[in-house]
């Protein structure tokens, strides 16, 4: 199928013409304008009566510009000499590889756009697919349902993430075909790996892969009555609960309940699990540290539900099973969610709350970064406008929903940035911001190392001064030496990061000189050159300079 011309929002009158098709809007409106009959798309219809038309953003496209590329490339693959095909599969090919991942099945795509009352956007996107889901597409599970966010997640949830995985579908329809690929040889190796039970559970791969099929919900809450620094230059971060539900995975806590059940029964064990009127639970005897650590993990097993749920205290998994105080009770989350399906396979919802943590900790970071290495006026200038740009787009939560549909697949969302052209317009512009501010903080990042580096060096020139000192000027044979001598009582200044890799690399040193040497011979050095290309290195004089590699390599060769 050949891709069809773009239906977008620049062109007003054929949008309001097409509403009439779909009896969206002002039906007298869309009475008086000029409906098409040549070159109507029959998928059209299908499309746009999932979308809403009259607001800031509209597309519609027809599928097949994959398709169409996929098969353009087996042409290339045909062309290459035999020698270059020889390691892939006699059978290969790209086009088969993309109706295999179910691509094929997307017919046509719209999207749409409108701006709310609250500067936020409501965006719709649907990807028509007449003859079902194949491939790929069956991993989103079967019918949209109930979400678990609106049933479990308890009241003032700042982050959560809702998701449907189902490999027993992918693994009977479409793992097969892809092992068909495979030589023989590395099928056989495949499969017997597959077919090897995990000691654990007793279930081999092949055999998860042909139950999996479960909804999973992770939910989690903010708590700024709590303090979290997870370093001394880190930022301050609020306390954090969550719990985890996952329906549906019943058959591999079965598997796993004998084994739990025997390890928790050790009188020393930190938890105790029991069985309970077709509930199983697994419960920490005590926190696991001080605030905001003071985590006490509990596991309930229901049966009869086939519900699993994991949380971070008893009290949160009370609140989640006596039925009070859920999501649905917050205003932001209303608010949030508000034109969102009722029913779906996977979401995300970021709270108001939450995006500002975020925004708060990104720019502090970045800001505490920039003032402990002062840089020009102009770069600061250009840092903060960034940081400027970005702040309205996580002033606002957000949500976004995905919901499969008997002909299709459904994506809502409410956000900061609308879907469709006018989302590239406002991309466009950050990535522009971005590209300026990024050279600006990089330099303030090499700054921030290059200084790092020289203070490291300027120790250990000093360690080694006393060092010769009670050596009779003698430097020595490894700087591993400086400790074993307590010279030297913080091994991590002998470990220096690579500005690239950021592997942990040994200074280049110098272990034939004394302290009588040559005060312009080089004694230590960074191991790498940093990002402007040159070394710092550290004079036998006792100074520390940054120089270009030539010189470098001139003096160090001398040795």
């Amino acid at each position: 199928m050949k891709p069809t011309a773009l239906l977008h929002s620049s062109s007003v009158t054929l949008a309001l013409a097409l509403a009439s098709l779909v009896q969206v809007g002002n039906p007298s409106a869309a009475a008086s304008q000029t409906v098409i009959t040549e070159g109507l798309s029959p998928a059209y219809n299908a499309v746009a009566s999932h979308l809403e038309l009259g607001g800031c953003s509209y597309q519609y496209s027809e599928a097949g510009g994959l398709k169409l590329m996929a098969e353009f490339m087996d042409e290339i693959i045909k062309a290459m000499p035999a020698s270059e095909r020889k390691d892939m599969p006699p059978d290969f090919s790209l086009a088969k590889v993309f109706d295999m991942l179910g691509m094929n099945s997307v017919v046509a795509t719209g999207s749409s756009s409108r701006r709310r009352a609250d500067g936020t956007y409501h965006s719709r996107s649907f990807a028509y697919m007449p003859h079902g889901r194949k491939g790929l597409m069956t991993l989103s599970g079967g019918p949209a349902t109930k979400w678990l966010l609106h049933e479990t997640a308890p009241k003032d949830t700042d982050l959560a993430l809702e998701f449907s995985i189902n490999l027993k579908d992918f693994a009977r329809d479409t793992l097969p075909q892809f092992l068909a690929f495979m030589p023989a040889k590395e099928r056989a190796m495949f499969a017997e790996q597959m077919g090897r039970p995990d000691p654990a559970t007793g279930l081999s791969p092949k055999q998860i892969m042909e139950k999996l099929d479960a909804r999973i919900g992770i939910f989690l809450r903010l708590d700024p009555t709590q303090k979290f620094q997870p370093a001394p230059d880190a930022p301050v971060l609020p306390g954090l609960d969550g719990v985890i539900v996952m329906d549906r995975l019943g058959w591999l806590m079965e598997a796993l309940k004998p084994q739990l059940m025997q390890a928790f029964a050790r009188p020393r064990s930190p938890a105790a699990a029991f069985t309970e009127g077709g509930i199983f639970s697994i419960g920490f005897k005590a926190p696991a540290g001080p605030p905001p650590m003071d985590f006490q993990p509990v596991l309930r097993f229901d049966t009869k539900a086939d519900r699993i749920m994991i949380a971070t205290r008893p009290a949160l998994l009370d609140t989640v099973t006596t039925g009070g105080n859920k999501i649905a009770e917050g205003a932001d989350f209303t608010q949030t969610w508000r034109d969102l399906p009722a029913e779906g396979n996977a979401c995300i919802y970021a709270s108001t709350r939450f995006m500002q943590t975020l925004s708060n900790v990104m720019e502090t970071t970045i800001l505490s970064s920039v003032q402990k290495n002062p840089t020009s006026t102009n770069d600061m200038l250009i840092i903060q406008k960034l940081l400027d740009a970005f702040k309205p787009y996580l002033s606002h939560g957000q949500a976004i929903a995905f919901a499969n549909q008997p002909d299709g697949m459904m994506t809502v969302s409410n956000s900061t940035i609308a879907l469709g052209s006018s989302s590239m317009e406002t991309i466009s512009t950050v990535a522009i911001l971005a590209s300026l501010a990024f050279p600006a903080f990089a330099k303030v990042q090499d700054k921030a190392n290059n200084t790092k580096v020289m203070n490291q060096l300027k120790q250990l020139v000093v360690c080694l001064r006393i060092y010769a000192a009670d050596q009779g000027g003698k430097y020595p044979a490894q700087l591993s030496d400086l400790i074993k001598e307590s010279m030297l009582d913080n091994p991590s200044l002998l470990e220096f990061s690579d500005p690239n890799t950021k592997e942990n690399l040994a200074p280049l040193y110098n272990n034939q000189l004394t302290d009588s040497s040559d005060g312009g011979e080089i004694v230590l050095a960074a191991p790498t050159p940093n990002k402007s290309g040159k070394r710092i290195a550290a004079f036998n004089d006792g100074s520390v300079r940054t120089i270009t590699e030539d010189e470098f390599q001139k003096l160090w060769k001398k040795k």
